[in-house]
């Protein structure tokens, strides 16, 4: 599915009818705004606060109605008109933001999604947190649906180290996979099944050049519009193979589950595996800390 906005929702997100929303994800540090096939995702804690389309001469605002099944008695929310054509129908939404906030910090109380929230301040930490010109990868893009499956974060590996951070061309290309506990390392939806589908994926060179195409637009519109902290535009990725980079949060040293999962994992011929480890308790991604399958395997065989 393409990613990115035309030209027309580009300019009402940038300085237009739509600026509003753009200006309080900027000064709200707990909201992300994803680019998407012609419509934007507003995210807060892993989850869609706020989805608008165009429609007509205007725009629609959605909110998903399940974050508020089951607080009705704890949280008093009445949605705003979901046609955006004016300035006060932006301001509706844009009031209604701390009710919406409330209900799904009770969902989620309920239904815990750790695992999208951590993806979140990923984006946070690398794009535009207070070091995120001192890590070594931009996030281009969140939750990214293909036919194959969903990449949790689409990267560009751009070291911050100064001669580096000057060329904006050929740049790699990263597929980031996150599995937050024990829970989440193997089964149906486990890091060895998310391997073989990235891997089918790449398969089909024409995916990886579409791929490169949507997140060259995708970086340097979401710098444009300040949601990525980045001094210059992305030119191009190179031709090396994608970084999969497996992003494993909150693993128990005491479980063996990992070490067998990595011993085991599938082949993937399409993009070398790495494995991002801790950088003093941050969601930083620094190159020190980003291992070559074989490497950690090495440096973390006594604790896993």
């Amino acid at each position: 599915m393409p990613c990115g906005l035309n030209d027309s929702f580009f300019a009402d997100l940038k300085d237009g009818l739509l600026s509003a929303f753009l200006e309080r994800v900027r000064l709200d540090r707990t909201l992300c705004l994803e680019l998407r096939n012609n419509y934007v995702n507003i995210y807060y804690r892993g989850g869609s606060l706020l989805r608008i389309d165009p429609a007509g001469q205007g725009y629609t605002a959605t909110f998903d109605l399940k974050y508020l099944r089951g607080c009705e008695d704890l949280v008093s929310v009445t949605l705003p008109s979901s046609n955006l054509r004016n300035s006060s129908d932006v301001a509706a939404w844009l009031s209604a933001f701390p009710s919406l906030k409330l209900a799904m910090d009770l969902h989620f109380g309920r239904h815990p999604k750790e695992e999208r929230e951590a993806q979140q301040l990923m984006v946070r930490e690398n794009n535009f947190g207070s070091m995120s010109r001192a890590t070594d990868y931009y996030i281009c893009d969140l939750e990214y649906a293909n036919r194959h499956g969903r990449f949790d974060l689409v990267a560009v590996h751009w070291p911050s180290e100064s001669m580096s951070r000057r060329q904006c061309i050929g740049r790699r290309l990263v597929l980031v996979e996150v599995k937050y506990g024990e829970g989440a390392i193997d089964g149906t939806a486990g890091v060895h099944s998310h391997i073989v589908d990235i891997n089918t994926f790449l398969n089909d060179a024409s995916n990886l050049v579409a791929l490169k195409q949507e997140m060259v637009r995708v970086f340097n519109q979401k710098r444009a519009l300040g949601l990525v902290d980045c001094g210059l535009d992305l030119e191009g990725f190179s031709d090396e193979p994608p970084m999969l980079l497996l992003v494993l949060v909150n693993h128990d040293p005491a479980s063996v589950k990992l070490r067998r999962a990595l011993e085991t994992l599938p082949p993937s011929p399409h993009a070398p595996v790495y494995l991002a480890t801790p950088c003093l308790l941050g969601y930083g991604l620094f190159d020190q800390a980003v291992l070559p399958l074989e490497e950690a395997r090495l440096c973390f065989a006594d604790c896993l």
